[in-house]
């Protein structure tokens, strides 16, 4: 009886296995109690919508927040062409002041999705989302407003660059905190998330879309209607443009005041939002990387296809007349070619796998931009040809990484840091559109002819073939994984590292 005690004894004393034990009971209380929350949850639900489930207010309200911010940030590629027709002697002597404009609000965008990922974490993804479309409003508003003391035109564009930058901060604020709602909300309505998360991001580029074709129409009823010709008399068409990017908003604010953060935040997020941020970079590193450096990657591609869209107007409207309506035509054809892409990869990305299909998308326009480079000579003889091949580049752009990037960071990481480490990989993003449109844009104008457009689409090959090896290398597949599996994950991890288990538990 004694040989028993004592062995027992020996085997209680195992610290490994005690560890365990204690990170294990830890682990399963944590569930029992999530369990029981998210039954409270449900019930309250119930009890204050009915039918209408609270994810469905998430979702419908990220994709109209979305369809806003695109329509205010593509917008402006109309519109520079009608303040270059308006002021044609001011832009001649400052010709910098269109991209100062358009930099503006991606410089804007990258503090935002800084900002707002802390703000998502810490405070709560519907707060964000509010202070966000009041952002938006005011930032649409005030740019339709916008003016130069005493008359001066220079004083009215510095004023949008100001403007802008502050509408830029909202956009950047829509992208972890509208993507990670978006994704808890399709894990609490126990639908696929990647469609659910992608057909919020679609609403991108139909806002792109809308956008062009208001520019359009407000050019057409002021030609017919006022009698202005191709070179002035758009004063008035750019401001009533900016201020329809600010309607949109107005219910989108009031559907946001009655969302609830999802039930993954209500459960895990407000409990652990003092992790230290040591553990978290420890944890995901590699995984940061791979979701910060393909966006990265992908939106010096994405961004700078306002240097492709140029040239295919310059390639397919003949001689150097070409009018603002020409140019909004052609823009908007542009646009339109996008779309497809956006609603193939919702349909499909659950079945294909999401960091499959940011494989395949990238594979594919690293391919086609090489192809494109080297077959320019021949394919700008043959403008259907140049436009088919560039539908294809922009089709498996949308079908493949600039949805994916927004899908993977905002799934990838848990609860507690989840908006931050999307903001994080979105800002890195933008960073690479703001580099893309700088270096680009020398590089082709520094050769002659069509080798400029050569080397933008070669260059862009390489790199969108350099995403899909860090794709493979550095991100795991989350779409056969729940956020709340991804929750345990990061729990063991901060237990095992010293991070107060009380955390993790009731």
């Amino acid at each position: 009886m004694e040989r028993e005690e004592s062995s027992i004894q020996v085997v209680e004393e195992q610290p490994p296995k005690n560890t365990n034990d204690i990170v294990s009971q830890k682990l399963a209380s944590a569930r029992r109690s999530e369990e029981y929350r998210a039954e409270q949850y449900r019930e309250e639900e119930v009890r204050l919508y009915g039918g209408f489930r609270s994810p469905t207010i998430s979702t419908i309200v990220s994709g109209i927040g979305f369809f806003s911010e695109a329509y205010d940030l593509y917008v402006v590629n109309v519109l520079s062409e009608l303040w270059k027709k308006e002021y044609p002697t001011y832009f001649s002597q400052n010709g910098g002041m269109i991209s100062r404009i358009g930099n503006s609000a991606i410089v804007g965008a990258i503090v935002g999705q800084l900002f707002f990922g802390l703000i998502g974490d810490r405070v709560g993804r519907k707060a964000g989302l509010l202070v966000t479309s009041s952002i938006l409003f005011l930032g649409a508003v005030l740019s339709s407003v916008s003016f130069g003391a005493n008359g001066s035109i220079n004083g009215l564009f510095w004023m949008l660059v100001v403007v802008r930058g502050f509408l830029g901060v909202g956009i950047g604020g829509e992208y972890p905190c509208a993507s990670v709602s978006a994704a808890e909300a399709g894990d609490d309505a126990r639908v696929k998330r990647g469609k659910t998360v992608l057909f919020v991001f679609s609403m991108q580029g139909v806002g792109q879309v809308v956008g062009i074709v208001v520019a359009i129409i407000a050019i057409l009823f002021t030609k017919s209607n006022f009698h202005v010709d191709n070179t002035s008399g758009f004063g008035a068409v750019w401001r009533v443009v900016l201020a329809f990017g600010a309607l949109p908003i107005i219910p989108v604010f009031i559907l946001r005041t009655k969302m609830r953060d999802s039930l993954r935040f209500n459960i895990a997020g407000y409990k652990c939002r003092k992790v230290p941020m040591l553990v978290t970079f420890r944890y995901y590193a590699f995984r940061l990387v791979g979701t910060a450096g393909t966006w990265f990657l992908n939106d010096i591609v994405q961004y700078s296809n306002g240097i492709f869209s140029s040239e295919i107007i310059s390639g397919v409207v003949a001689g150097s007349d070409k009018t603002v309506l020409d140019i909004a035509m052609f823009t908007l054809l542009v646009a339109i070619l996008t779309l497809p892409g956006y609603y193939v990869a919702a349909l499909t990305v659950d079945k294909i796998g999401h960091k499959r299909l940011q494989m395949i998308g990238f594979t594919c326009v690293g391919l086609l931009g090489i192809i494109i480079g080297g077959l320019v000579n021949q394919l700008m003889n043959q403008p259907g040809a140049f436009i088919l091949m560039y539908g294809l580049f922009l089709f498996f752009v949308q079908f493949g990484s600039n949805t994916t990037t927004f899908l993977l960071a905002a799934e990838l990481y848990s609860t507690p840091v989840r908006t931050t480490c999307a903001g994080i990989s979105a800002a890195v993003g933008k960073a690479g559109a703001a580099i893309g449109t700088q270096f680009l844009g020398p590089i082709e104008h520094a050769f002659r002819g069509n080798n400029g457009i050569r080397a933008v689409f070669i260059i862009a090959g390489g790199l969108s073939l350099l995403g899909a090896l860090l794709t493979w290398g550095l991100i795991p597949e989350p779409s056969q994984r729940t956020l709340e599996d991804e929750d345990f994950s990061f729990a063991e991890y901060c237990i095992r590292h010293g991070v107060d288990a009380k955390m993790f538990s009731s």
